[in-house]
């Protein structure tokens, strides 16, 4: 019986020692954040740069609390999901950056989001998310409060 428990432990951990880590490589890093979609507890921990996630964590620390900061959905544009269609896709690469191309429809509505990605410590890291289809957004400008964050809205008339 030992030698079957070691035997059955020894594959368990050879299979997770031969697994690559989901943010060894950006698309892999992609699927695997659109993959917990498929359950009630969506996104993935530590996946942002660090440029990036100190510009959620100023975000949160700037937010009273009870309300919602500036960005109040998820990469699938939006707060609930029916994803279908979707398509991960390498666009470009060199060894430290990255972007990612994810399209999909979410409730039937189409959407394509463009990740850039960095290389930080090893791992791959995302550094901003773009939606590419009408109403367009950039994340790293939504926290920013750059004025091109939403280049579809209208111009605020005072």
């Amino acid at each position: 019986m030992r030698i079957v428990l070691a035997f059955l432990l020894g594959l368990a951990l050879a299979g997770t020692a031969s697994a690559k880590p989901i943010d060894s490589d950006p698309v892999t890093l992609i699927t695997a954040i659109y993959k917990t979609y498929e359950t009630d507890k969506a996104g993935l921990p530590h996946v942002y740069s660090k440029r990036l996630q100190a510009l959620i964590d100023k975000d949160d620390k700037e937010t009273p609390e009870g309300m919602v900061g500036r960005i109040d959905w998820d990469v699938i544009d939006g707060q609930d999901w029916k994803l279908t269609d979707l398509k991960i896709t390498p666009v470009s690469q060199t060894a430290t950056q990255a972007k990612v191309r994810a399209t999909f429809k979410n409730f039937d509505r189409p959407s394509d989001m463009l990740f850039d990605l960095v290389l930080e410590d090893g791992r791959w890291r995302i550094d901003d998310i773009t939606k590419t289809l009408k109403p367009r957004w950039t994340m790293s400008k939504i926290l920013t409060d750059a004025p091109d964050a939403f280049p579809d809205a209208e111009p605020d008339k005072k």
